[in-house]
């Protein structure tokens, strides 16, 4: 069964144009402090980005598609589609500006373009579009029809007003009903992002405004002189325990889980061995949660000595491997871990040697490892660091849901092989036994 149906792909057209324009206005209003009117057309969407996503998806439709191969043949579409959309823009602009507006492709630049296209779409393909494909799947089938009518027929009318009829007849930007509300929504996602800088950073904002006054325009323009006037300040980003130092925290300590497992069972069993917890990226989601919930305990102990930390750490490590090992087999029927076969165990899921690890490496963490991880997160400048915050949990967030789906699928298969709805036969060609098998190669089915 494909991926998509041929109406569909219109809603996912439409989606990722958006969105793609989303981020281009959210870019430029940080790193210019202002709008700037991206895209070829009126409506809100970037075209090339759009195409991308409908081409991956396409793509990856197909029973024999390696991912190199995905994105070797993503790329090379980037590059055409980025050439292609000159070539007939130049048609449509009669004026003589129009190589100016739009320069003829440079094959480097195509290239730099595509591959800054094809690598974010293929995160949007494993860690969102699951999602949005199993929102759109349930949707009534008469209703995606006619939102893809309506989008089409917005685009048609878009492109008319656009480009063929002012070859025949003077129209002004500003008289087109789908121009000035692109240009109002703009305007208030970039107001909206300063708004919210200005209520986390006021001093920025009385500088700002002092500077505006004295000199008619703002010196700190952008995110990266406003991020270099908060650190002349000696404001510091995600001071103590603080919301985004423990996103920061959860990326980095979830990466470094998933290195030193592989590292460990490569050198103990001779065997290179994925250990990452996600369906996309090299991370142990138990150690990063794991640090983080470590973190805010020991900051709770008044008596921060190695005893009391060790004492913190040793019931702490035990509860936290209990509970993940009966949340992963109530909800997913899942096993990853078992350790029946040792002395001292909890039913299996954690024993005495384990906790007592628990509390050395609490003492250790404390110490020797938070100390300077939280040093180079507060070296962050505040407002990248923010951004950056918030996209990380984003991607956490609809990575570690479609690795909720597979598993839950996964589980369901062995009752239920054949799949009983589009959602399913989603997960079923994209994610099938031996691909679960290869993302968790430690795991066991309950019964097993």
């Amino acid at each position: 069964m494909p991926l998509f149906s041929g109406t569909d792909l219109v809603l996912y057209f439409f989606f990722y144009g958006f969105f793609a324009w989303i981020t281009a206005t959210i870019f430029v209003s940080l790193k210019e402090q202002c709008y700037r009117n991206f895209g070829i057309l009126n409506l809100p969407i970037l075209v090339q980005p759009a195409l991308i996503m409908i081409f991956l998806i396409f793509l990856s439709s197909g029973k024999r598609v390696s991912t190199p191969g995905l994105l070797f043949m993503t790329f090379l579409y980037g590059i055409f589609t980025d050439n292609i959309s000159l070539f007939f823009l130049h048609k449509f602009y009669q004026n003589k500006n129009s190589r100016e507006i739009f320069p003829k492709g440079n094959l480097k630049i195509s290239a730099a373009y595509s591959i800054l296209l094809t690598i974010p779409g293929y995160v949007l393909l494993k860690s969102f579009h699951p999602l949005l494909f199993s929102v759109v799947s349930l949707l009534p089938l008469s209703l995606v029809h006619l939102l893809a009518a309506l989008l089409l027929l917005s685009l048609v009318s878009d492109i008319v007003l656009l480009y063929l009829l002012p070859r025949k007849y003077y129209i002004k930007q500003e008289e087109i009903l789908a121009h000035n509300r692109k240009l109002r929504l703009g305007e208030w996602i970039s107001r909206g992002i300063w708004n919210r800088i200005y209520r986390q950073y006021p001093s920025l904002l009385a500088e700002n405004e002092e500077n505006s006054v004295e000199n008619g325009a703002s010196p700190s323009a952008g995110i990266a002189a406003s991020d270099q006037f908060l650190q002349q300040q000696g404001i510091i980003f995600a001071e103590g325990i603080h919301f985004y130092k423990l996103i920061w925290m959860l990326l980095i300590t979830s990466f470094m889980g998933d290195i030193i497992e592989t590292v460990y069972v490569f050198l103990t069993a001779h065997i290179l061995m994925r250990r990452s917890s996600l369906v996309l990226g090299p991370f142990s989601i138990v150690w990063g949660l794991g640090a983080v919930i470590l973190t805010l305990v020991l900051s709770k102990v008044k008596k921060q000595n190695n005893l009391s930390i060790f004492i913190a750490g040793f019931f702490f490590g035990g509860a936290f491997e209990y509970l993940c090992s009966v949340f992963t087999e109530v909800f997913f029927g899942m096993k990853f871990w078992d350790y029946s076969h040792m002395p001292f165990n909890i039913d299996g899921r954690t024993n005495l040697l384990f906790m007592i690890f628990w509390g050395i490496v609490s003492v250790l963490w404390f110490h020797y490892a938070y100390p300077p991880i939280s040093r180079f997160i507060e070296k962050i400048p505040p407002i990248l660091g923010s951004v950056l915050a918030i996209a990380i949990a984003i991607f956490f967030l609809s990575d570690s849901m479609v690795t909720a789906m597979v598993m839950v699928r996964a589980t369901d298969r062995k009752e239920h092989p054949e799949p009983r709805n589009a959602i399913e036969s989603f997960i079923d060609q994209e994610y099938p036994e031996n691909v679960v098998r290869a993302l968790w190669p430690n795991m066991n089915f309950l019964g097993e």
